[in-house]
């Protein structure tokens, strides 16, 4: 790997070279312009007016390509279904920001009906959920509903009605879905979706579906999918719809940033993408804090209002309804599963164009700005509070100085303005903290950034899965240190002969609540700065 003098003598190098290639390359620059100021390249008729028109830009966003796959394989991550029986999440997650904490931008208000706007009004269209009541309502049939033939409605759909197969999917040991086409009708007040077949039979099948990714979680709220049958009365609609619709619950592990993303993000992206923003979202169990704090990405989703479906009184009829999320493993995507080929790479690129960020094309910060001879590579140092703390900071601070850095020290606790937070990590080349849900932000990271990974003794096991493979699928590179046991002050509370030091096995043999006790609760670290020198020395490598 070679040794910390080597790495300051690399970033020594580079900055010499600027320093002496500068003054020659400003001579022929100088030399080109006046070449082309002679010869007359730069003459223009003068009535030439300018070809560019000026943009509001307040409203608008960036629209770029979908982006290659990396193509890196993502090894399985630990199964951590048993985790309801295990110690609070919370505690695996400190260093988070929490859900009662104030997020700038705009909260959705919800209107009488339930529903919530999650968009501007002006961005809503004609095509997708109720109008705002300052709108001109559109034609209404004898039933009171909205009549798509007379307002030229064009479905949004590419689903068509099935025939003689079940239109709920309950294989899948991670998640349920049910995909309705055709006359599905959503009635908010029973939490249920009821699909009205072509042609009615005496059979009817209902299914009772826990409408997140994580379906094993007993306390995930479940939604009612049902067919009617022949001697069941059809529910009136109160409002018809010709979009596509998802009915989806929050709740389950969220207010950890990285079940936010793994259980409803990246499964929500996975299944509303596909419509391009006309899809409209009914969600149970709501919890405003977060639509308010990834408003962002819900407004990159949908261009149509938000449903409190728990609160939502109307009968609202679709063409198609998709109940239930789907999830392909733990913050990860399987391309081969999907009919758009998405990856972790297309997931990272449509989050850094939810907020706006830098386009896919725009290097890393420190390679961008080759000009600022002494520009240091910037890496966000994540502060946890409660637990897989840093015990001996000044330390590290002091260790990541001596290499070159320029440290940016973060707690996501307390800087819990996102908007701003995400900006922050993009200004930053590397993104180095202790095993938790903060580095989940990550996502907001360029392309080629690095994640310094500091893994916990005895949770080697999940590093990976968790962090390692998420960071390559989405074109970052992965810099993994685990610690030996004399950095972890397990040693010194229970000694070199107890089982949680010489036999980590044993305690993940015993079960997640074990494994979250001793190595997520109880365990800091103090990083052993002349071991963890090549892991530094190795993401200056990947910077430079």
């Amino acid at each position: 790997m070679g040794s910390p003098k080597a790495a300051k003598s690399m970033l020594k190098q580079r900055i010499w070279r600027h320093r002496l290639i500068a003054p020659f390359a400003a001579v022929l620059i100088t030399a080109v312009l006046a070449l082309v100021v002679f010869s007359g390249l730069f003459a223009q008729d003068p009535n030439a007016t300018s070809e560019f028109t000026a943009v509001n830009v307040a409203n608008t966003r960036p629209v770029r390509e979908k982006s290659e796959s990396t193509g890196a394989a993502a090894s399985g991550s630990p199964n951590k279904e048993d985790l309801a029986a295990a110690a609070s999440d919370q505690d695996f997650d400190d260093g988070n920001s929490e859900p009662n904490q104030a997020f700038q931008g705009t909260m959705p208000a919800a209107d009488e009906g339930g529903t919530a706007t999650a968009v501007p009004a002006q961005l809503e269209r004609s095509t997708g959920g109720s109008e705002p009541e300052e709108k001109q309502s559109p034609p209404q049939d004898q039933e009171g509903e909205e009549t798509t033939a007379k307002s030229g409605l064009v479905q949004n759909t590419t689903c068509t009605p099935r025939t003689g197969t079940t239109i709920c999917d309950l294989s899948n040991q991670r998640f349920d879905i049910c995909e309705l086409c055709g006359d599905a009708r959503t009635i908010g007040r029973s939490s249920t979706v009821m699909y009205v077949p072509q042609s009615l039979t005496s059979n009817d099948e209902e299914w009772n579906i826990p409408a997140q990714s994580r379906k094993s979680l007993p306390w995930i709220k479940k939604v009612t999918v049902k067919t009617l049958k022949a001697s069941q009365q059809v529910p009136s609609c109160t409002s018809r719809h010709a979009i596509p619709a998802i009915v989806f619950a929050l709740g389950g592990f969220t207010a950890n940033a990285w079940h936010d993303f793994s259980d409803v993000l990246v499964p929500l992206f996975l299944t509303a993408r596909q419509f391009d923003q006309d899809v409209q979202l009914l969600i149970t169990n709501n919890q405003p804090w977060f639509i308010k704090k990834y408003s962002a990405i819900f407004h990159r989703l949908t261009r149509h209002n938000i449903i409190d479906f728990d609160a939502d009184e109307e009968v609202r009829c679709y063409p198609h309804v998709i109940v239930g999320l789907r999830s392909h493993r733990d913050l990860g995507i399987d391309p081969n599963s999907t009919l758009q080929n998405y990856t972790m790479m297309d997931f990272r690129l449509f989050v850094r164009e939810a907020y706006g960020l830098p386009a896919p094309e725009v290097d890393i910060p420190y390679r961008v700005d080759k000009d600022d001879f002494e520009k240091k590579p910037r890496i966000m140092l994540i502060d946890r509070g409660k637990t897989r703390r840093f015990m001996n900071m000044p330390d590290v601070l002091r260790g990541l100085d001596w290499f070159g850095f320029e440290v940016v020290r973060a707690d996501p606790r307390i800087d819990s303005n996102l908007e701003e937070f995400v900006r922050l990590v993009d200004s930053c080349d590397a993104m180095m903290g202790v095993h938790g849900a903060a580095l989940t932000n990550m996502v907001f990271l360029r392309s080629g950034a690095v994640l310094v990974h500091v893994v916990p003794y005895g949770i080697e096991f999940m590093a990976n899965g968790f962090y390692g493979a998420p960071a390559r699928d989405m074109g970052l590179r992965h810099v993994q240190y685990s610690i030996n046991p004399d950095e972890s002050t397990l040693l010194e509370k229970y000694g070199g002969n107890h089982t949680v030091i010489k036999d980590p096995e044993a305690i993940r043999n015993s079960g997640w609540e074990k494994v979250g006790e001793f190595y997520m609760t109880k365990q800091d670290v103090v990083l052993n700065m002349t071991r963890f020198g090549p892991s530094l020395l190795k993401a200056i490598e990947f910077i430079v």
